[in-house]
């Protein structure tokens, strides 16, 4: 497709306008088609790892659906738990391609045969990144994935790491113990207030589903079902994984409770000088 302009005239104030719209608009209308907008969280807390992930893509307003965004792997001397946002077809890639090497007599690579985190996410990078340069699209981070990969590898530091579409990653710090994916700004501030390294995994999770909470209630594009996974320092297995509707007692109860406390936390606040 050929999106070539030529201008009449450059010194036309209204030409440069038409020009910058008509971008914005092949801009847009590709975000639109490759960018499924989610929310997910990881959390790396002293006693272990919280990983949640929503299951909502969006492709416009008339064709939204759900697919599982969460990747487990339990096996031998490693847990690994993986959640992503991007594009849809990149992450399923990038799952199928993870599954395959798994499987495989004689892999290039894989994730039994990465040596630490650090392998891990460079792994899973170059897989998201050249799937994604393969689309036939010059625009690639539109087409690209971001991950989150948590877990632990027997005889080292449970870790947390952050992978973007180009493939390189940072790691979790003492100072900023949590990532998000997607739509982050709703969920955010509880995140900040609340998520130290020394909170405990339950508080954690509690956290992650209300900052999940928030989310579902000002953008229609997330939503459940919500899977959770928890994992516990040492243990090299998935120690909680739940899958959450909106009607699932402990979601419905925790958004109810939080809901109520809020309210009534707002009635308590000081009031002004002119209202007494």
């Amino acid at each position: 497709m050929n999106h070539e302009l030529t201008l009449t005239n450059r010194n036309n104030k209204d030409n440069y306008y038409y020009v910058f719209f008509y971008y914005i608009n092949i801009e847009y209308s590709i975000l639109i088609i490759f960018f499924n907008m989610t929310y997910c969280v990881g959390m790396k807390m002293d006693d272990g790892i919280v990983m949640v992930s929503d299951s909502r893509t969006n492709a416009g307003l008339d064709n939204v659906s759900t697919y599982k965004k969460m990747f487990t792997y339990s096996v031998g001397d490693r847990s690994i738990i993986i959640i992503t946002s991007g594009n849809l077809s990149t992450s399923q890639h990038v799952y199928k391609t993870l599954e395959n090497d798994i499987n495989s007599s004689n892999p290039k690579n894989s994730l039994n045969l990465c040596k630490n985190f650090d392998e891990i996410a460079d792994y899973v990078g170059q897989i998201s990144l050249n799937h994604s340069k393969t689309d036939g699209i010059s625009i690639n981070t539109h087409l690209g994935s971001n991950f989150i990969i948590g877990g632990q590898i027997s005889g080292q530091e449970h870790a947390l790491m952050m992978v973007y579409p180009v493939g390189n990653y940072i790691s979790a710090s003492e100072i900023k113990p949590f990532f998000q994916l997607g739509e982050t700004k709703y969920g955010k501030p509880i995140l900040d207030r609340l998520i130290r390294n020394e909170t405990s995994l339950g508080d954690a999770a509690r956290c992650a589903l209300v900052s999940f909470d928030s989310t579902m209630k000002s953008d229609l594009t997330v939503g459940p079902p919500i899977d959770l996974v928890v994992y516990k320092k040492d243990s090299i297995q998935i120690s909680l994984e739940e899958h959450l509707q909106f009607k699932t007692p402990f979601f419905s109860d925790l958004s109810s409770k939080w809901s109520e406390g809020l309210r009534n936390l707002f009635k308590e606040l000081p009031k002004f000088d002119w209202e007494k």
